[in-house]
């Protein structure tokens, strides 16, 4: 029978910790708890599972892979229609759990427990860090509060749709362009090492001068046959700099001012910026969260950095009285951002405004990516066409220069 260890508060509210022999995680809790022992954590004893034995059960791999985005959204949609059809909470997780698997399962377990132990469901989704988002508890905290529990589950279902196909879309799109790239790659390797040394060699058995466009081609295979190891150290080296730099909160907030700055990739990023800046706003507002956590929680969902700081800084604005719009002033944001959200202020629809230009926003988004796509391939095939016709441009004047002789 496995063994349980426990953290729980006695009855005089003391913590204690613990084991337990039970069939099962529900079955161990349920013995405690006639023992006047309520149970904060609980986890199955890996060392003696099975009376000690050493095989390795991998079925029990399952339980710590990561929860995927499509188990999230299944979970929460199924959620949403238990809760719709009035079962209370805990019977929609218990039967979530019949459904559910792996680390999604064993988390469901957690949460039946912390409920059955008098948690609400904001902290017992706020207890799995590692599994639900900072939003998450934030809107099933503000669901419970406002009794639209059922809503909230849906526009988190919603939002985790909505990036799944964005991330989909952005990931096929990009699949051809990095596959051109590739092959770019490997074509400008394969000519400098193999054809163009054999035209050289064949061409100064000739005794002959070559002509500019051959001699070029010549001397930059050489100067990457012998600074060839250099220049690969010199990109590792600059590769792990910005690694590093990335690693640190301003070396990270530079890196992404300057990608904003970029001509089309940084107005890409902008657009993505400014979906997810407006969108989240929208959901919490709608879920009842004030302006001043929205602005909080948006700020860590946002990944650009010099938006997120910029939108968590919006929120100590709040505070001393400014209001949004203005609180949201920044250079990298759009000037039509700050000027519907003043709209939205004045007339009492900043939920819906924030919605509207959220949608805005992200078919926005969907158009660039489609139209990055469409400009990166062709160019890409240019460069490939032009490095191989250059070749034969070269090799060819040479023969010809050959043949006057």
């Amino acid at each position: 029978m496995p063994t349980f260890q426990y953290k729980a508060l006695n009855n005089l509210g003391k913590e204690i910790k613990g084991s337990a022999d039970a069939s099962d995680a529900r079955t161990a809790i349920a013995n405690l708890r006639q023992q006047n022992i309520f149970v904060l954590e609980i986890e199955q004893d890996t060392d003696k599972k099975a009376g000690l034995s050493k095989e390795l059960d991998l079925s029990s791999l399952t339980e710590w892979r990561s929860v995927s985005t499509q188990e999230l959204i299944f979970f929460f949609k199924q959620q949403t229609f238990m809760l719709r059809a009035g079962l209370p909470v805990l019977q929609a997780l218990q039967l979530g759990r019949t459904q559910a698997s792996g680390r999604l399962g064993r988390v469901i377990d957690r949460m039946i427990a912390d409920i059955e132990n008098g948690f609400p469901l904001s902290q017992a989704v706020a207890r799995n860090p590692k599994v639900f988002p900072p939003l998450a508890v934030s809107l099933i905290s503000a669901g419970e509060n406002t009794g639209e529990l059922d809503l909230v589950m849906d526009r988190l279902a919603d939002h985790l749709e909505k990036k799944a196909a964005l991330k989909t879309q952005t990931i096929n799109a990009m699949i051809y362009p990095i596959i051109v790239v590739l092959a770019a790659i490997g074509v400008f390797i394969f000519l400098v090492i193999k054809i163009i040394p054999a035209f050289a060699k064949f061409f100064a058995g000739k005794g002959r001068g070559l002509p500019p466009s051959t001699q070029f081609l010549v001397d930059l295979s050489a100067f990457f046959v012998s600074y060839g190891l250099y220049i690969l150290a010199i990109i590792i080296v600059i590769i792990i700099s910005l690694v590093l730099m990335y690693q640190t909160k301003e070396g990270r907030y530079k890196l992404h001012n300057l990608l904003l700055r970029l001509p089309v990739l940084g107005k890409l990023m902008t657009v993505a910026a400014m979906a997810q800046l407006t969108w989240s706003l929208s959901m919490m507002l709608r879920s009842g969260l004030t302006a001043l956590d929205a602005l909080k929680i948006t700020a860590k969902v946002i990944r650009n950095r010099v938006i997120s700081d910029k939108t968590y800084a919006a929120s100590d604005q709040i505070l001393a009285g400014k209001d949004l719009a203005s609180s949201l002033q920044h250079p990298r944001i759009p000037t039509i951002v700050t000027q519907m959200i003043a709209v939205g202020e004045r007339t009492g629809t900043l939920d819906n405004v924030l919605h509207q230009l959220g949608d805005y926003y992200e078919e926005r988004l969907q158009l660039g990516i489609r139209r990055l796509s469409a400009m990166v391939e062709p160019a890409l095939i240019l460069v490939i066409g032009g490095m191989v016709g250059f070749v034969y441009y070269a090799f060819f004047q040479a023969l010809f220069a050959l043949a006057k002789v």
